[in-house]
């Protein structure tokens, strides 16, 4: 502008063109309404397909590299890659947040995945010990951690044996 001040205008995302399949796996689910969740670069996507459209979530900083699905499949967890990596609970309804998940990977998180019942999360994180950590998710806590694989993991499978998660 001539006097030196920017504009009064803001972007809207209208599309998303695209998906992440690059060095990841598990990363797109049916939802409870028959919508489909993914995600491309650092956006959630929920694709309506009997109406040909799509709800962004827009909670995430660097791109997203993981998604799980919770039992119920109105909810989503996405972990993302950087410096200050974190993991997003997310509503596929109205694409709100509820939870936000932070300050133990470093690098990234490279899959997720619920129980059976929904109420933990499980994390694997990018640091050359691919650090494992349980989350009671709702209350943003670590209920435990432990050292992973020294390879790269790419995905974590639920497999609930008697109450007891094994992945």
């Amino acid at each position: 502008m001539a006097d030196g001040t920017a504009p009064n205008c803001h972007l809207r995302l209208e599309w998303v063109y695209g998906y992440r399949g690059h060095q990841c796996r598990n990363n797109l689910y049916y939802t409870a309404s028959k919508e489909i969740v993914y995600f491309v670069a650092g956006v959630g996507v929920v694709y309506n397909t009997r109406e040909h459209k799509q709800k962004f979530f827009l909670g995430h900083n660097d791109d997203i590299i993981s998604l799980a699905l919770h039992p119920e499949r109105t909810l989503v967890a996405t972990g993302q890659v950087g410096k200050e990596p974190h993991i997003c609970v997310w509503d596929t309804y109205n694409v709100q947040t509820i939870s936000i998940l932070t300050d133990v990977h470093t690098h990234g998180i490279a899959c997720l995945a619920f129980d059976h019942d929904g109420q933990r999360l499980v994390s694997i994180g990018l640091d050359s010990k691919n650090t494992i950590c349980v989350w009671d998710w709702k209350k943003g806590r670590v209920l435990a951690t432990a050292a992973g694989h020294t390879d790269r993991v790419m995905s974590l499978l639920n497999k609930c044996y008697a109450g007891k998660f094994r992945g």
